[in-house]
């Protein structure tokens, strides 16, 4: 009797298709829905004046490290300013997908959900939007205690600056966020 080798990757796929077959059952877009959406209950998102279709919420910022971490979520199908980025940054993309745009407002690259990526600072001004579902991405800025992000008007005039300092008294100002607690 002749036995079938499979990797450990196909037999976690047969696994995985077969418990989402038995999950799923008979409403998948449904099931699908719900999968893709992210628990923002204990998120205070806050906005900034004049910037809209995006809300922001200060994770940490580190000045001796220069590091500033946040969750921005993004409106669906909406595009936020023209701005550029001025220091490296990752961003991590927790819900939804980031669409990414040149400044005449074609579509360069789309971030989904669980991609990872690395950047520069200093590329060129773009703006950026949630896909058919608001996006929530992690974004890690590093390596400046200058300015961050540079806010451009409609001739590429700049009309703001984030920078450390900028995102430290956001930080400093924002509620206080959901803190872990010890059972017991």
């Amino acid at each position: 009797m002749k036995t079938n080798t499979i990797t450990r990757r196909e037999g976690l796929v047969g696994a995985g298709a077969a418990t989402a077959t038995v999950g799923i059952g008979t409403d998948a877009d449904a099931a699908t829905a719900d999968a893709v959406t992210f628990d923002q209950t204990n998120i205070k998102w806050n906005t900034l004046e004049g910037i809209e279709h995006v809300w922001y919420h200060v994770l940490n910022v580190d000045p001796e490290a220069k590091v500033v971490d946040l969750l921005l979520k993004f409106s669906a199908n909406q595009k936020i300013i023209l701005h550029r980025h001025h220091a490296d940054y990752s961003t991590f993309i927790i819900q939804g997908e980031l669409r990414l745009y040149d400044e005449r407002g074609e579509l360069t690259e789309i971030r989904p959900t669980a991609s990872f990526v690395e950047k520069s600072g200093g590329g060129a001004p773009h703006t950026e939007g949630g896909g058919d579902i608001d996006c929530i991405a992690w974004f890690s800025n590093r390596g400046t205690d200058g300015m961050i992000y540079e806010i451009l008007g409609p001739n590429k005039e700049t009309v703001a600056t984030l920078g450390l300092q900028e995102f430290k008294a956001l930080w400093e100002a924002q509620e206080t966020p959901v803190q872990p607690y010890i059972p017991g």
